[in-house]
């Protein structure tokens, strides 16, 4: 895994779980438990976002290049 490859998912994954959390504080009613399982919901989805983002489109370019 390439340095610069890592480090555009580590700063697309953390961008995407601040808007994570602030989309569950923003839906959820004002319980505590409730906001952690919206943002614990959330947080795998944007885990999977920030993934597809990085990865998904390195490995799309290659296939152009070919």
């Amino acid at each position: 895994m390439h340095s610069r490859t890592f480090s555009k998912f580590l700063s697309t994954s953390l961008l995407l779980a601040m808007g994570a959390v602030t989309v569950a504080a923003i839906v959820s009613p004002p319980d505590p438990f409730t906001l952690v399982l919206y943002s614990m919901a959330l947080l795998v989805l944007a885990s999977a976002t920030a993934y597809a983002i990085t990865y998904g489109m390195e490995i799309g370019s290659c296939g152009e290049k070919a």
